[in-house]
């Protein structure tokens, strides 16, 4: 059986390129270990957003346990499966990276897409804190995808274990200290608390082969819960291994797939007559501007279109939220350098040929081995009704057939997407809550919202614009 060991790391650049890449993968970009570094370089994602980095990584340390631990002899005895402190983990670098986990502790809930801000409320409503907590996702990037990497080497009874190791380990951190609360209500739920459930365990006791350690990490202070957002639908059931189960929330977003359309015509000529006179009347409003449309690939960007578009970017942010955007303009300066294979600007220019708006696309593959277009990140300096649809929308979509793309993810949210041939898609996150009550409140939650999900979920199929089948 393989030796392993854990440990946090606080930031991208401890952790080599090329191994945290093996296991996570390099299809799909915002699981790279070259998006989430240029999250952490540009601050963007960092201690003062709110995105302090705690990725846990498992290293195999083989035959050779007793001579790193010799090393340092406070790692000593040191047992497989032990969860060693950040000082400690340089003596573990050299050594196998086989699974990593991207992992933030959150001092709120801003730039995640899973929304629980209900939940802090009724945390601060009885004077207990909800933050921090610990966030394993891609910052402000609701798109599905990885969120546990294991190195493909390992056999699925290898791969299953190292899951469960790392979910064991977040559960492990989590504070012991059960609250004292009253009876009280989550502002969404019926559920009322019982005090009686605050005497049961918090967190499973059992080990996976009874040597697992854990070394609190100093200067952490104690976290209320822990979140998965957006799991990939592969990597479900390796989140539903635990003794105790972990708490499944249902959401939904918005994708477009591509059915071997030849060309846009040929989309919308599955559309009913209605609909689609409603799409061409929509991108034909634009037609007196004389706007032109063309994508650059990313190594072609110019540092001018990069310049406007992060104006763009930042004036279109500005005007929606009252702030310049989650990201700084060294983040986008940075993937335009590291991941430029996969970024795609859509360069949009008026009449004179000056860019006036811009929407940024990432490439990739998703864990089903489609080609996907991800449309993130848009910005305008001009006002123009069906601007914001063309640019980030039905560009998107001729892109995808013109190259072979079977699905396009435009973003979170958006059911006016419907009517333009976006389908209504499962996304599934995973919680555990430290707080009994807090838990049992929660969970009963998760499944009335689970129910009213499924319903609204097929409302959206009823409204797609395409002909009803006979």
């Amino acid at each position: 059986m393989r030796q392993l060991i854990l440990a946090f790391a606080s930031s991208m650049s401890d952790i080599s390129a090329s191994a945290w890449n093996a296991v996570m993968g390099e299809a799909n970009p915002f699981c790279r270990h070259e998006f989430l570094l240029a999250l952490e370089q540009s601050h963007s994602a960092c201690a003062a957003t709110g995105w302090t980095p705690r990725h846990l990584c498992v290293f195999d340390v083989g035959d050779r346990l007793n001579d790193v631990a010799s090393l340092d002899k406070s790692l000593s005895p040191l047992a497989a499966g032990a969860l060693i402190s950040r000082q400690a983990a340089k003596h573990f670098k050299p050594l196998s990276l086989v699974a990593v986990m991207p992992l933030y502790q959150k001092s709120h809930s801003y730039g995640e897409y899973v929304f629980d801000w209900a939940w802090a409320e009724a945390y601060e409503r009885h004077g207990l804190d909800y933050y921090p907590k610990w966030v394993n996702a891609i910052p402000f990037t609701p798109v599905q995808g990885r969120r546990m990497g294991i190195h493909s080497a390992l056999d699925s009874v290898e791969q299953l274990r190292v899951a469960q190791l790392l979910l064991l380990t977040l559960n492990r951190r989590l504070t012991s200290e059960l609250f004292a609360s009253e009876p009280c209500v989550l502002e969404q739920g019926d559920a009322v608390f019982d005090e009686s459930e605050l005497n049961q365990s918090v967190v499973d006791e059992a080990d996976l082969d009874g040597s697992m350690q854990s070394v609190k990490d100093q200067g952490d202070s104690p976290i209320s819960s822990w979140h998965s957002l957006f799991v990939t639908p592969s990597q479900t059931p390796l989140f539903e291994g635990l003794p105790n189960p972990l708490l499944k929330r249902l959401g939904t977003q918005f994708h477009w797939h591509n059915r071997g359309y030849r060309d846009f015509d040929d989309f919308l000529a599955g559309f009913s007559s209605r609909k689609r006179k409603n799409i061409l009347k929509e991108r034909a409003q634009l037609q007196p501007f004389n706007l032109k449309f063309h994508f650059v690939e990313g190594e072609h960007i110019t540092a001018s279109q990069w310049q406007t578009f992060i104006q763009c970017y930042q004036l279109t942010y500005l005007k929606r939220s009252g702030h310049r955007g989650y990201l700084t303009p060294t983040f986008f300066q940075l993937l335009g350098e590291q991941l430029a294979a996969q970024v795609l600007l859509l360069v949009v220019e008026d009449a004179k040929g000056e860019m006036v708006a811009g929407a940024l696309y990432l490439k990739g593959e998703n864990t089903q081995g489609q080609k996907c277009l991800y449309g993130r990140y848009w910005g305008t300096t001009v006002e123009l009704d069906g601007l914001h649809f063309e640019a980030c929308y039905y560009q998107g979509i001729q892109y995808c057939i013109e190259h072979g793309f079977q699905m396009f993810d435009a973003g979170a949210q958006g059911e006016h997407k419907v009517l333009r041939g976006f389908e209504p898609v499962e996304m599934y996150s995973y919680h555990n809550i430290t707080h009994l009550g807090f838990r049992a409140a929660i969970a009963d939650f998760v499944e009335q919202e689970a129910q009213q999900m499924q319903q609204y979920m097929a409302q959206m199929r009823a409204v797609l614009p395409y002909k009803k089948e006979p």
